[in-house]
């Protein structure tokens, strides 16, 4: 909702100057233009850093998945016999399945949100400090 307004308002500025920009509507474009580029490297930062973050976690849960295929017995448990003991080999191995379609999908949330959140904090503060401004 704040970025329409902003663009409305730049725009309106960048109209009204035409070909000759006062002294606070340069310094308007100039702000607008390194916010833009901060935002975005903000943006990419954060997702990176997200990005990382989810790897870990996956690493994590895969060693942990490989701790406890390697530290259970498979012919000790509840007396089984030779037959059930080596039935229950595939079950143990599928302990070191990768991540769940739910795990990548929250995974890709969190790394869009964490893209989205830069931005996010930029325009809704433009738009608080560019809807404070009286017109002329």
């Amino acid at each position: 909702m704040a970025a329409p307004q902003v663009v409305a308002v730049r725009s309106a500025r960048m109209l009204a100057a035409a070909a000759n920009p006062g002294t606070a509507d340069r310094a308007e474009l100039s702000r607008m233009c390194t916010e833009k580029v901060r935002a975005f490297w903000e943006s990419v930062f954060a997702m990176n850093a997200q990005i990382v973050r989810s790897q870990q976690e996956y690493a994590r849960a895969a060693a942990l998945q490989w701790w406890r295929l390697w530290t259970t017995s498979l012919w000790l448990p509840a007396y089984r016999s030779g037959t059930q003991a080596i039935a229950s080999l595939p079950r143990s191995a599928a302990l070191t399945a990768g991540p769940t379609r739910r795990q990548r999908q929250r995974a890709i949330a969190k790394v869009v949100e964490a893209g989205l959140t830069p931005i996010h904090k930029r325009a809704t503060a433009n738009a608080r400090r560019l809807g404070r401004v009286k017109k002329r």
